[in-house]
């Protein structure tokens, strides 16, 4: 039996929720916003939990969308819209804003696309100063998914929110610090 693709964890008042497919870069797979959705419900019907860390494993804190598998499933209803399918594919890390204590990113390594929304609808992001940092959706033709033209403006402000949503350019934790984005940045084995 394998471990699941993300788990929760509890010490004295702190909850850790780990994403847990590093081979994988952390990417949105079915198997990951499954197990997201499980343990992120474990954390939040805790009640001993005053903050909340997610974190992942290996040098990936979250690539985003895996577009090798089929992340926007049609399930066994009708075929939905493709806004439907984007939503339901998002919809788990976005429960995060739902989260009643404070929730802490702790960015190993990257956060590109998906991964970086996540990271987005939590309340503080301490980063790895040589990770890159950027919603890469328009060098793929696609719009930016995950409330991220939402909540990015809002950290960073609406001029640098707009030319990294329309370059797609990434950043360094160096530059995200520096801009707002991050608290704080450490070496990757300090985060």
């Amino acid at each position: 039996m394998t471990s699941p693709a993300v788990r929760f964890s509890l010490d004295g008042h702190l909850g850790e929720l780990t994403l847990d497919r590093p081979t994988n870069r952390n990417s949105m797979t079915p198997e990951l916003l499954d197990a997201f959705v499980v343990a992120l419900a474990e954390a939040r019907a805790c009640a001993d939990l005053r903050c909340l860390i997610i974190t992942g494993t290996g040098d990936c804190f979250s690539a985003g969308a895996d577009f090798r598998g089929s992340v926007q499933r049609d399930g066994d209803g009708p075929p939905r819209a493709p806004h439907d399918k984007s939503f339901a594919m998002y919809q788990p890390f976005l429960g995060v804003l739902d989260v009643e204590v404070p929730v802490i990113a702790a960015l190993n390594g990257h956060a590109i696309g998906g991964g970086f929304g996540l990271a987005l609808c939590c309340d503080l992001r301490i980063g790895a100063r040589d990770a890159r940092y950027g919603a890469n959706f328009t060098k793929l033709g696609l719009h930016p998914g995950m409330a991220i033209s939402y909540l990015l403006p809002r950290l960073v402000g609406v001029a640098r929110a707009a030319e990294l949503l329309f370059t797609g350019r990434r950043i360094d934790g160096t530059e995200a610090e520096r801009i707002g984005l991050l608290s704080s940045v450490h070496a990757a084995d300090e985060v």
